[in-house]
């Protein structure tokens, strides 16, 4: 009789407790482990329009910008879009990708 209150205990009280502490514990892992992952995006979207931006300052003031500048800005504003950028660097991606391309020798 003992060893079937021992095991309703066990059962019932101590297996739930633990397995509640564990979904806790995994639970508060995950939302840091999503804060992070949020955080590391904004970074990338917020360096990436910070070079974005320093390069549409650096061709409008040359008035030409090459070819190869003109594909790598491209792709960084593709991902900078993915990341959820909005269209004030569009304005300026606009502006860049209608300056005059600059041959390369």
């Amino acid at each position: 009789m003992e060893n079937i209150n021992i095991l309703q205990i066990v059962l019932n009280y101590i297996i739930p407790l633990i397995l509640g502490g564990i979904i806790g514990f995994l639970s508060n892992k995950l939302k840091d482990n999503n804060k992070k992952e949020k955080a590391i995006e904004e970074g990338v979207q917020a360096l990436l329009r910070n070079e974005i931006i320093r390069r549409y300052r650096e061709f409008e003031t040359k008035g030409e910008i090459s070819i190869l500048d003109k594909e790598n800005l491209e792709e960084m504003f593709v991902q900078y879009k993915n990341l959820g950028g909005n269209g004030t660097v569009k304005k300026m991606m606009d502006d860049l990708l209608n300056l005059k391309t600059k041959i390369i020798r």
